[in-house]
């Protein structure tokens, strides 16, 4: 009897890793297909329209969950300074990254994104007093190392400031944004919940496009035709999935391995940029990616 037990224990902890790194998977795979839909209807209706547009749907899409929650506008009063300063952020994180990917080159700008669990980590132990492990300073190390390799390309005296293109610095700004955003993302979490959390904060984005869209004379519905809020429309769903299958695997199994899975995230933006954008990478930029994508992993891991 207790031989099938640990037998039964054994599957199902084996089943519910597997079960997190497929969510993992999963979610990454919506949102990077997400954000390459998102490059292209900016490039057609313009970057502010498109966030815009995102940022409503999303929330119309979520909106009927939010009457199953109780304590909404409590949370609001207790905790507006948070969800409004998390708000700006989910806003400039959109236009700095989605810049960066628009001006590419996709296939380099996009792992470098990845580095931003390293800004979480980092933030994390200077505010929270979260300790690092000697095996993570060393995986960190790596990590800096493959992002160092991926951005400067070799053979060229100028090299430097031939390969810190607009959009790869851009790429870099975007991956401290985003750490940041994460770090203060599961702050907030941890005092309204993670719905609460993700929800108004998108809301409170949603009033700082609108009057960027109106500056920058993007009249979100000038160029709206039925195919691309139809794109639209799928992009919301793709992200806002995307993130509600994160929260699900987190739920199942664990939270480093979801986070395993979700290192996924450049390979597609990488593949559309060498298929799709005719980018091509130099032998060093294929090492640096690998670093970057392999020990990003063995982070999520530790």
């Amino acid at each position: 009897m207790d031989y099938q037990l640990g037998d039964v224990i054994s599957v199902v902890f084996d089943n519910t890793i597997v079960l997190s790194i497929v969510f993992g998977v999963l979610s990454a795979t919506s949102i990077g297909i997400a954000d390459l839909i998102t490059i292209g209807l900016a490039r057609k209706i313009g970057l502010i329209s498109t966030g815009l547009w995102e940022k409503l749907l999303a929330v119309v899409i979520v909106t009927p969950y939010f009457f199953f929650t109780s304590s909404g506008s409590e949370i609001i009063f207790e905790h507006w300074h948070l969800l409004v300063l998390l708000g700006f952020v989910n806003l400039i994180t959109y236009l700095v990254l989605i810049r960066s990917l628009q001006i590419g080159p996709v296939s380099v700008v996009a792992p470098l994104t990845t580095v931003f669990s390293i800004v979480s980590l980092g933030l994390a132990y200077l505010f929270l007093d979260e300790r690092l492990t000697y095996s993570q300073v060393i995986v960190i190390g790596v990590v800096l190392i493959g992002a160092a390799v991926t951005v400067f390309k070799p053979g060229k005296s100028n090299s430097v400031s031939s390969s810190l293109t607009t959009g790869v610095l851009l790429g870099l700004l975007a991956t401290l944004i985003i750490g940041t955003q994460f770090f203060l993302q599961g702050v907030v979490s941890k005092e309204v919940g993670w719905f609460l959390g993700v929800y108004f904060p998108i809301m409170f984005s949603i009033f700082g496009f609108i009057p960027i869209s109106f500056y920058k004379r993007e009249i979100p519905w000038q160029k709206l035709s039925f195919r691309i809020f139809s794109l639209l429309l799928l992009t919301s769903s793709l992200k806002i999935g995307g993130f509600f299958l994160f929260a699900r695997g987190a739920e199942l199994g664990s939270i480093g391995m979801v986070s395993v899975g979700t290192t996924a995230y450049p390979v597609i933006p990488i593949i559309a940029g060498v298929l799709l954008f005719k980018e091509r990478l130099v032998y060093t930029q294929v090492i640096g990616i690998s670093l970057l994508l392999g020990s990003m992993a063995v982070l999520a891991a530790t």
